[in-house]
C-alpha cells in the first residue's frame, strides 16, 4: 500500500521525518504510538480513534509492510469500506488469495484461500473485496447480530441491493457458513436506522419475538411527529432504541443546546404516547444482554408467538 496520505509512519520513514533512533526508542517516543512492529502513528491520532479506526490503522500498517500486493477481506475489507460490525474487531488482518497462490497465515495476517478470486473494489488504491462479498463473509464468520448489522447498513446506505446480495450468495453455495449468510440476507432490512437497532432486531429474531415494522412515521393534528424505530401494529406499541440516530433523523442534530434537545424529545414522546397504547425504550446495554432484552420485551407485552425464524 502506498502510504502517501496515510497516518502510518514506517521505521524507514522516521529518519526523513527527523525521528532518528532505533525502533525501541521510537516506540517510547511520546509523539508516536506503535501500531505494530515497524509502524507508528501520531499519538494524538491513536488516542482520538475509536476501535474501528484503530483496527484500520493496524490494517494500513500491516499492508504497508507487506512484500506483495494483497486483497483485503472480511473485517479488514469492512474497515476499509466503513461497514460496521457488532462486537470486537480482530487483532489480525484478513486477506484473500487463490489457493494455488500459496502463502500462510501468520501472527498478524489471516489468509483465506479461494479457488477463484472474488470481485474487488479499490479504496484509496487498495484492493478490497466488494461490498456484497464483504457483507457475506462477515455474515458467514461472525455472529448473527453482527452479520445483520453489517447487511442492514450496506442496504441502508445504498452500497448494495438485496438482489446483489442474493446473486453473490448464490455463488457461495457449499462454502463454510453459507446457511448463516443466507439467514442474514433473508432478515436484512435497509430501513434499520442504526447498528443498535439492528442488534435489537437480531435479538428479536433469536428470541422468536414478533418482528415490528421499522421506521414508522407518525402524524397528529399538528403535523409530523417523527419516525419510531419499531412499531407493533397489533399491540399498538412503539419501541425506541435510545441512541443518537433518532435525533439526527428528526432534525435535532443542528441544535447544539442540550436542554432544547431534551425538551424537543420529551415533546415528541408525549405526542407519540397519545397515538399509541404504549411506548417502551431500551439502551445498547439492554440490547446486548439477551436475557435482559427478553425481560424488557416481556414487560411491554412482546412475547414469543411464533415470530422470527
Amino acid at each position: 500500500m502506498d502510504t502517501t496520505g496515510s497516518p502510518i509512519i514506517l521505521t524507514r520513514q522516521r529518519t526523513n521525518l527527523g525521528l532518528e533512533g532505533n525502533e525501541r526508542r521510537g516506540a517510547a517516543e511520546p509523539r508516536l504510538t506503535r501500531v505494530r512492529r515497524g509502524a507508528y502513528v501520531d499519538a494524538a491520532v491513536w488516542e482520538r480513534s475509536r476501535p474501528a479506526a484503530r483496527y484500520w490503522l493496524l490494517v494500513q500498517a500491516t499492508v504497508a509492510a507487506a512484500r506483495s500486493e494483497v486483497i483485503l477481506s472480511h473485517e479488514s475489507a469492512a474497515a476499509a469500506l466503513r461497514i460496521p460490525v457488532v462486537g470486537p474487531w480482530p487483532q489480525r488482518v484478513h486477506v484473500v488469495g487463490e489457493v494455488a497462490g500459496g502463502g500462510r497465515s501468520s501472527g498478524l495476517i489471516v489468509r483465506h484461500g479461494v479457488r477463484r478470486l472474488p470481485a474487488v473494489v479499490l479504496v484509496g488504491g487498495q484492493a478490497v473485496t466488494s461490498v456484497a462479498r464483504t457483507v457475506l463473509d462477515l455474515a458467514r464468520t461472525r455472529t448473527f447480530a453482527s452479520g445483520l448489522a453489517s447487511a442492514d447498513y450496506a442496504l441502508a446506505t445504498d452500497a448494495i441491493t438485496q438482489a446483489e446480495l442474493l446473486a453473490e450468495l448464490e455463488g457461495m453455495r457449499g462454502t463454510r457458513g453459507y446457511r448463516r449468510a443466507r439467514r442474514v440476507v433473508a432478515m436484512a432490512d435497509g430501513r434499520s436506522g442504526s447498528v443498535g437497532e439492528s442488534l435489537s432486531r437480531a435479538q428479536m429474531h433469536e428470541l422468536h419475538l414478533p418482528i415490528p415494522e421499522l421506521q414508522r412515521p407518525f402524524f397528529d393534528e399538528d403535523g409530523y411527529v417523527g419516525r419510531t424505530d419499531f412499531w407493533w401494529e397489533e399491540r399498538q406499541l412503539i419501541g425506541e432504541f435510545d441512541g443518537k440516530a433518532k435525533y439526527q433523523r428528526d432534525g435535532y442534530a443542528g441544535n447544539t443546546d442540550p436542554a432544547e434537545i431534551v425538551w424537543q424529545e420529551k415533546r415528541r414522546e408525549d405526542r407519540l404516547r397519545l397515538l399509541a397504547s404504549g411506548l417502551t425504550r431500551w439502551t445498547w446495554a439492554d440490547a446486548w444482554d439477551q436475557e435482559r432484552f427478553r425481560l424488557i420485551m416481556a414487560r411491554a407485552g412482546i412475547r414469543p408467538d411464533g415470530g422470527g425464524p
